[in-house]
């Protein structure tokens, strides 16, 4: 339990911005680190999905909208936007290989990812303005799902050689659980809001659609990508429970 434990730790303080005051680095504990992210992602939907009610109830429609859409970067202090960015530009350069995996490893922001980033907040944005009281809790699934897609990736497909993730591919159990974490995420959601369910099947479809694109373009898969896809999915999420409520489907 203890090791568990302190896996969790390991992965709330490194992927999100929230104070942690229990930091410890335990190695026996670093295999489960990537078990840990989606309970992680539970937490941060928890806080989306409250400061977004606070936000609904306090802030003028227009505050409420960019409030809603910011928060998990906010949230996650922009760890897997800073990957979306160098991931646009790394695909988008059209380059050779080599060049592209080494526009990937370049701190300098390209034109390519703040088109990205632009293109980005403005359908979070604009898909956080359709939401209302009851998609809300719809928010406290969306961070585990992405976060299960970026966990079952990283076990599951050839790490690049720079990835810090280059000794975790092929764990089996740890795949496992994550597929299991994630159907009981599918099913609760089904249960409680039912036909919502459908928006954590779609951000994983999407999840799936944006990684499959960045390895086959890069030939692997880093954390990089994986804050690619994840922005993405979660925008795609947004973007179905606002349009499945517009058209009055759930």
């Amino acid at each position: 339990m203890k090791r568990f434990w302190n896996a969790f730790c390991m992965c709330y303080s490194m992927f999100t911005a929230l104070p942690c005051p229990y930091r410890p680095w335990d190695e026996d504990a670093r295999d489960m680190m990537l078990v840990c992210l989606p309970f992680v992602g539970a937490l941060l939907g928890l806080l989306w999905a409250a400061l977004g009610a606070l936000g609904m109830a306090w802030f003028a429609p227009t505050l409420r909208s960019a409030l809603i859409a910011a928060l998990s970067w906010l949230l996650t202090g922009f760890i897997h936007l800073d990957g979306y960015m160098d991931t646009c530009d790394a695909i988008l350069s059209w380059r050779p290989l080599e060049q592209r995996l080494n526009i990937l490893k370049d701190v300098h922001t390209g034109a390519f990812a703040v088109v990205g980033l632009g293109l980005l907040m403005m359908f979070s944005y604009a898909a956080a303005a359709g939401l209302n009281w009851v998609d809300l809790r719809a928010l406290l699934f969306i961070p585990v799902i992405s976060r299960c897609g970026s966990a079952f990736c990283v076990l599951s497909l050839k790490p690049l050689g720079h990835s810090e993730y280059a000794n975790t591919a092929g764990k089996g159990a740890q795949r496992f659980a994550v597929a299991v974490i994630w159907l009981v995420t599918v099913i609760a959601c089904a249960i409680w809001l039912r036909k919502i369910a459908l928006v954590l099947i779609i951000e994983t479809a999407v999840y799936a659609a944006a990684m499959a694109c960045a390895c086959r373009t890069l030939k692997g898969v880093s954390g990089d990508l994986c804050g690619f896809a994840l922005s993405i999915s979660e925008c795609a999420a947004l973007i179905a429970l606002a349009n499945f409520r517009f058209m009055g489907g759930l």
